[in-house]
């Protein structure tokens, strides 16, 4: 079965490397090998370190492409943007859209030194997103911005990433069902709750959950195996694991 991975944080040097033990995974082909043995046939997500303007930004972004060049159809690439610097962060989403970029993010408000997902400065780089027609895939943070935008560009896909637990979840939840234009992926904390997925399929249905792992914070194998073992439709399984990414990929 084809396996879409929404979210990862692929790498070229040690600095944006985010494995909290890297002595495990220090090599960029380490990080590709690591990916396809568990199973994973297709990445999407962007390269991040701390950065301190936006020249380090475009670099990120820089790194971005250079990987998608050494890689082709394996990896969809996902850039930065940051509310700071909204003229730089406009010149930057058309100078990638024109190199084939579709997808922002995921992005990294409390790394990058940034916290809102609404306010004047996002709304004006949100118009050129929307404009585009890119999708955005977010480290879910700030749920009152998040909903701002979600009602101001309903024509934008937001992917929110990390279920977590409890109330986050339920924040989720809520979003998946009030909003089209809403999906969830499953990367990082959550997914180790047996029968979550399940549960979010009784929900919301199996059509707006995106199979994401946080690789390499997170052991790719494991979430492979999390999704296999619920005890939910194959079509559902289906759906998670490559169907509605490659839905939102081919209409960009």
């Amino acid at each position: 079965m084809k396996i879409t991975d929404f979210h990862v944080h692929p790498f070229l040097k040690q600095s944006q490397n985010s494995c909290f033990y890297k002595d495990i995974i220090n090599t960029t082909e380490q990080f590709k090998s690591d990916i396809i043995s568990s199973g994973i046939t297709h990445i999407c997500g962007s390269v991040i370190e701390k950065v301190q303007d936006f020249d380090s930004i475009h670099k990120l972004n820089m790194t971005a492409l250079e990987l998608k060049e050494m890689w082709g159809d394996f990896y969809t690439p996902g850039i930065h943007i940051h509310p700071h610097y909204v003229k730089e962060s406009i010149e930057e989403l058309y100078f990638m859209y024109k190199r084939g970029v579709r997808l922002v993010g995921e992005l990294v408000p409390y790394y990058n030194g940034w916290e809102s997902y609404y306010d004047d400065n996002m709304h004006q780089i949100y118009e050129v997103i929307s404009e585009l027609g890119m999708i955005i895939s977010i480290h879910t943070q700030d749920n009152k911005g998040i909903e701002k935008a979600l009602k101001e560009f309903p024509n934008i896909i937001f992917v929110g990433a990390h279920p977590r637990d409890k109330e986050d979840y339920a924040d989720h939840i809520y979003r998946l069902k009030k909003y089209d234009n809403y999906y969830m992926d499953l990367s990082g904390t959550g997914l180790f709750r047996y029968g979550m997925v399940k549960n979010t399929i009784k929900e919301t249905g199996s059509s707006k959950i995106l199979f994401g792992t946080d690789y390499p914070i997170c052991n790719p194998k494991m979430y492979v195996q999390a999704v296999l073992f619920e005890k939910i439709s194959q079509r559902d399984k289906e759906n998670i694991l490559y169907k509605n990414a490659e839905s939102l990929l081919k209409n960009l």
